[in-house]
């Protein structure tokens, strides 16, 4: 169940703070749940479609760096809206926070006087459940008039225009290409697809395309958009009009992901049918899309699929889950022409995608090219591995290459395995404790020496310090972690790999959240 942030601004706990729109429409703010933390790492904890109350005190002493990231990480989990309650940290919202949401389109919100964060809760869950009571009566009449046209064998544009008619506006159905496939008025401008006015049809776990209602969102239409999505979908399945070109991709795809191909021979068939006949002695990579969560995946789909065309000519473009993927001939060349594309397509991808929703992209992923079909489940499992990494770190409008992140992928097969966890504690812990104790800032300072070079000139310069500064910090640390850690090349090896492994697991970057 969505809320609109607007009827949670007319709570009376809410009311009560004199809440100001700082950035964002309330009416078109959809929120999931709401959450209160005072957690500068909050992003990763997030699940999506959140609103975020806080007084700001883990934001405390923050650079204005620091606080840009803090907001980059909460729109990259999907946040929906963040609330900051003035007076008790800051008098007012700092510019940095009102730059990156604005920049982010993120909805942000300040109280002017106290909210008991809990009654905010409280009321947020009483509106839901009201709601659901409200929904439920909307969603049999609804359920009800729309399987009649579907047991009476009207078709698809009957099944809109009753959608239509159910809902006093507009109705389209969209492939996942974007293609308008029924519309209840064909002549008139038709509105994009968002998480506010549309839902994804799901056909057997693939996204085929998706159901968009125009206008303003309600309470009402939103009821009706979650039972018509399920109608379509059985009305699509009846009518065997599931097997475009989009579904033999995405099922293909699926199929390669999961090894279910019984031979070579039946994947060169399918990849043919699919409009992308292999070509002997041609190496193929996959590539997958990490994107901000708040994309819709017909547009970002749409996107991706106009992109990799331009660039590496025919490809196979599909779903794998939340995942964009796409299979794609390597250019003839050097490994640095395949870079040079990888490039070419996310700076274009990026900049498509920020002009049409004001989101980012977050990075084109790359498995390592094979020879032939038959290493293309391997490709495709390395492709969204990185892009799965990219998202934890936070990689943003760039290329990312399987061979880039060879640690992280290494790391990443230990999860939460508690090994992982003691060998984090072992090197570093004595580090991340001082920080934390004195406002230190030795972690950043280790992971700047390690990354150049143990040049002591410039990690001073980068660190923005001294030469003086830093070696008193470089023997805090070996002082610290009671040994000369940074002599050996084993000591310094496996400081690395925990700084590598602890980036991974929090997705802070040390050289810039000062550890």
């Amino acid at each position: 169940m969505l809320i609109p942030l607007a009827e949670i601004l007319t709570l009376p706990a809410v009311a009560a703070g004199a809440p100001l729109v700082l950035h964002g429409t309330p009416e078109d703010c959809l929120i999931r749940w709401v959450h209160s933390s005072e957690v500068f790492e909050m992003g990763p904890l997030l699940r999506g479609q959140e609103l975020l109350l806080t007084t700001g005190l883990g934001l405390k002493g923050s650079s204005p760096s620091d606080l840009e990231g803090y907001i980059d990480a909460l729109a990259d989990a999907g946040l929906a809206a963040l609330a900051l309650e003035l007076g008790r940290t800051f008098a007012e919202v700092p510019a940095a926070v009102t730059r990156a949401a604005k920049r982010r389109n993120l909805p942000l919100l300040a109280f002017r006087g106290v909210v008991p964060f809990e009654s905010v809760v409280e009321g947020f869950h009483e509106l839901v459940m009201h709601r659901d009571r409200a929904t439920l009566r909307v969603s049999d009449k609804v359920w009800r008039e729309l399987l009649d046209v579907v047991l009476a064998g009207d078709g698809l544009n009957a099944l809109v225009k009753r959608v239509a008619h159910l809902a006093n506006a507009r109705c389209v159905l969209l492939a996942r290409d974007g293609r308008v496939v029924a519309a209840s008025d064909p002549g008139a401008t038709q509105d994009s697809p968002t998480a506010a006015n549309s839902r994804t049809v799901d056909l057997g776990g693939t996204a085929w395309g998706s159901l968009v209602i125009a206008g303003s969102t309600s309470q009402t239409r939103t009821a009706i958009l979650d039972r018509a999505v399920k109608v379509v979908s059985l009305e699509l399945l009846r009518t065997g009009t599931t097997l475009g070109t989009a579904a033999v991709a995405n099922n293909l795809l699926r199929d390669i992901a999961d090894s279910r191909l019984p031979s070579v021979e039946e994947l060169r068939s399918r990849l043919e049918i699919a409009g992308f006949p292999a070509e002997k002695g041609r190496p193929i990579v996959a590539l997958c899309v990490a994107s901000d969560r708040r994309i819709s995946p017909p547009v970002l789909s749409a996107a991706a699929h106009r992109a990799s065309r331009e660039t590496f000519g025919a490809c196979l473009v599909g779903h794998l889950d939340d995942d964009v993927v796409i299979v794609a001939r390597v250019p003839r060349g050097s490994e640095q022409r395949l870079r040079e594309a990888l490039g070419k397509m996310c700076s274009s991808l990026s900049e498509t995608i920020e002009q049409t929703t004001g989101h980012a992209i977050v990075t084109v992923a790359a498995g390592l090219p094979v020879g032939d079909v038959d290493g293309l489940t391997a490709t495709l499992t390395q492709s969204r591995e990185v892009a799965s990494i990219a998202r934890r770190l936070g990689a943003r409008r760039q290329p990312l290459h399987a061979r880039d992140l060879g640690i992280y992928r290494l790391l990443a097969r230990f999860g939460n395995e508690p090994e992982l966890a003691d060998f984090l504690r072992e090197q570093i812990g004595p580090l991340l404790d001082h920080d934390a104790t004195y406002s230190s800032k030795l972690v950043q300072t280790l992971d700047t020496y390690l990354q150049h070079g143990l040049a002591k000139t410039e990690t001073a310069t980068a660190l923005g310090i001294r030469r003086q500064t830093l070696y008193n910090r470089l023997d805090r640390i070996n002082a610290v972690l009671g040994r000369d850690a940074l002599t050996a090349h084993e000591s310094r090896t496996a400081l690395s790999l925990a700084l590598h492994a602890w980036r991974l697991r929090t997705g802070l970057d040390p050289s810039r959240n000062g550890g």
